[in-house]
């Protein structure tokens, strides 16, 4: 009995210390088991910390770290390509001893391991305890497996936006075959969802870069200019291609008006505060920059830029040539207009003619009777006036270049166009004349005027030799936003209403829309070019106006102009002859210099008959020579400019070179290129255009000689 105490006594002793022991084991795997997991959280740690970094993730410190904490052979990456159709290994660890596999290792068949895509697929982690004992079915795995002397291994999926498989993630050991660790596969899923959010990170970069190389390339592609500006600030943000070949150094960061304007303030014209006013609406118009001596069509507006402020965005298309090919159609629709206008001019030359010869012969008939004679003769003044306001009207129309924009009264104007085409149109025509308005628009008289006769003309031949009724009106309307309709560039207010209509047979809906297109017409070969409508539209626009048509078949068109009336009072001043002609006599020398033998002998007589010493001369080359030899007996020079030999502005450069500060007056008929503007440029005193009164010139000379 005392036995069997003792022995179960020792019993229960070695079961406490055999527990005690299991225990104690217990607890070292349990420690060894945390002191592994803190291993691998601290390998987790530094791994992650290469994601953070401003610079490009270093993947190769990642997976040392990784493989050298949790005592790998081989720690790699691997993206699937071509759409799920290739395998590449992209990223390699190996430890020491282990052969690098990487090369060999790109653009390997997918399908070919089909087991092993299928499960990153499905979202599977793969865990290979042993190589060896892979199934049938992943054979060219297997294969592949030990053929790179790997036992036992775990891949984790890499997925790209949480929907697309990337790639994968493995550990590799190469020793041994081996049971994996949930620790173990926690830390690669851990890195792989990582890597994840870095090449979601990079697409999104990649994607924002490709679509800000895009954007570039598109706008260094187009021809037109492209800027970004504060509207603020006037601090250039970017400028494209197209631009940057006017200059020969960096624009971004300069300020905006004194890189293409060449000014110390902002430009008078900046459309700045408009368009931030107006904003997000597009302002467009047209100008020409002096520093690249072209002309632009401007396009901008206010947009958001990357770092949320308001910008400005300007597209300037060159329409240098366009504009050039415009003033040559113009000029072509100019001469078929005078062509049109021939009979109309050639019947008031001839009636103006008539009266001036009918007073000459009364004069004669007076020749003593002074105080009818010089009534007759006062008649024959005014016909020859008449006939120079005439000429003067014929070449403005004719020539190249329009006047600068004036402030205009259009009503005398039109009516002088009635005037001309009166002779013009058929008699079977009759013409309504409600032209009432005297108000003031800003415009160039030349276009307008021919913008006044195209309208009318293309009424009368639209008409042809059928009876009608062509009806003129100018009246001044007010219009509201609501009457603007489409024309919403435009703003309200008073505005002057230029209607012409017929009585024709109209225009059909189909064609109403394209009769405002160059070339565009309705007429017969040879009998017009399909211009006039064109360009009444362009010099419209140009005018800040707008043009409407109203036709029905068989029921005429009316056409209306509205033009922008402008409030300022026109004031011309007209020169004063004050007194009888003695008072502007002089003794002064003058050199009088004319190919035309009648002009050159009755201003001689007259500047004599008022005391002036005249010297005459026919050419400008025996004028020059005369000049040359006493420079100093001469006062002032009077020279026509149309000469042989010796023109009248090569004549004043010659003279002026020796004498600069003699007063010389020009005086032409009629010139293309030398202008009043280069005239008093060079240094000439008056540019006055032929015919000119002796009266006018008189004075003229008296109030340069007493300057």
């Amino acid at each position: 009995m005392k036995k069997n105490v003792f022995e179960t006594t020792i019993t229960k002793r070695k079961q406490a210390e055999l527990n005690l022991n299991k225990s104690e084991e217990k607890q070292r795997i349990l420690l060894e088991e945390l002191r592994y997991r803190n291993i691998i959280a601290t390998a987790i740690a530094k791994a992650s910390s290469f994601f953070i970094s401003p610079d490009k993730v270093d993947y190769q410190a990642i997976l040392r770290t990784m493989g050298e904490s949790i005592s790998v052979n081989r720690v790699y990456i691997f993206e699937i390509t071509g759409n799920g159709r290739t395998l590449s290994n992209t990223h390699e660890w190996c430890a020491k001893g282990t052969a690098p596999q990487i090369e060999k290792l790109k653009e390997l068949d997918a399908y070919a391991f089909s087991w092993w895509t299928d499960q990153l697929q499905d979202g599977k982690n793969i865990v290979i305890e042993d190589v060896a004992n892979l199934s049938s079915r992943a054979a060219a795995e297997k294969q592949i497996l030990q053929s790179q002397q790997i036992q036992s291994l775990v891949c984790v999926p890499i997925w790209a936006k949480g929907k697309k498989l990337w790639g994968f993630m493995g550990f590799d050991d190469t020793q041994k075959k081996r049971k994996w660790t949930e620790t173990e596969i926690e830390a690669l899923q851990i890195i792989g969802e990582m890597i994840s959010g870095d090449l979601e990170r990079n697409a999104s970069e990649k994607r924002l870069e490709f679509e800000r190389k895009q954007l570039l390339s598109i706008f260094d592609s187009l021809d037109g200019n492209i800027f970004v500006s504060d509207p603020h600030t006037y601090e250039i943000l970017y400028v494209n291609k197209a631009l940057k070949k006017y200059f020969d150094h960096e624009l971004i960061g300069k300020i905006c008006y004194r890189e293409f304007q060449g000014l110390d303030s902002p430009c008078c014209f900046c459309s700045n505060k408009q368009i931030l006013e107006e904003k997000p609406k597009i302002h467009r118009w047209e100008f020409y920059n002096a520093m690249m001596d072209k002309t632009f069509s401007i396009m901008d507006r206010i947009i958001r830029w990357p770092d949320g402020r308001d910008v400005r965005f300007d597209l300037a298309i060159d329409i240098t040539e366009k504009k050039q090919i415009e003033s040559c159609l113009r000029q072509a629709q100019k001469m078929e207009a005078i062509g049109t206008l021939a009979g109309g001019i050639a019947h008031d030359f001839n009636n103006i003619l008539s009266g001036i010869l009918g007073y000459l012969q009364l004069a004669q008939f007076h020749i003593h009777e002074p105080e009818l004679a010089e009534k007759d003769l006062q008649k024959v003044l005014e016909g020859a006036k008449r006939a120079a306001l005439l000429t003067k009207q014929i070449l403005t129309f004719s020539r190249h270049k329009g006047n600068d924009r004036q402030p205009l009264v259009v009503f005398p104007l039109v009516q002088e166009t009635l005037k001309l085409l009166r002779s013009v149109i058929p008699a079977n025509i009759d013409i309504k004349n409600n032209v009432v308005s005297k108000a003031m628009i800003l415009a160039d008289s030349t276009q307008i005027h021919q913008l006044a006769l195209n309208l009318c003309t293309n009424a009368y031949q639209a008409m042809g030799d059928e009876r009608g009724v062509l009806t003129i009106s100018l009246n001044e309307v007010v219009l509201g936003k609501d009457q603007l309709g489409q024309e919403n560039n435009l703003l309200p207010g008073k505005y002057l209403k230029f209607e012409v209509s017929d009585t024709g047979p109209g225009i059909e809906k189909a064609i109403q829309n394209k009769i405002f297109d160059p070339y565009f017409t309705t007429k017969k070969m040879g009998k017009g070019t399909g211009l006039g409508l064109a360009m009444v539209a362009g010099i419209v626009k140009k005018h800040n106006g707008f043009i409407t048509v109203h036709s029905q078949p068989g029921e005429g068109a009316s056409f209306k102009v509205f033009l922008p009336i402008i409030a300022s009072k026109l004031s011309i001043e007209k020169p004063k002859i004050e007194g009888n002609l003695s008072s502007y006599s002089g003794k002064e020398a003058v050199m009088l210099v004319d190919d035309e033998t009648d002009i050159l002998i009755s201003q001689e007589k007259f500047l004599t008959g008022l005391g002036y010493k005249v010297s005459s001369f026919e050419n400008g080359q025996s004028a020059l020579q005369a000049f040359l030899n006493h420079p100093h007996s001469f006062d002032l020079i009077i020279t026509d400019m149309t000469m042989p030999r010796i023109s009248g502005d090569k004549l004043s450069r010659e003279i002026l070179k020796i004498k600069p500060d003699i007063p010389i007056i020009l005086c032409t008929g009629y010139h293309e290129t030398f202008t009043r503007e280069v005239a008093l440029e060079l240094g000439i005193r008056k540019y006055v255009q032929k015919p000119i009164e002796v009266a006018l010139l008189s004075k003229m000379i008296r109030d340069i000689l007493d300057a």
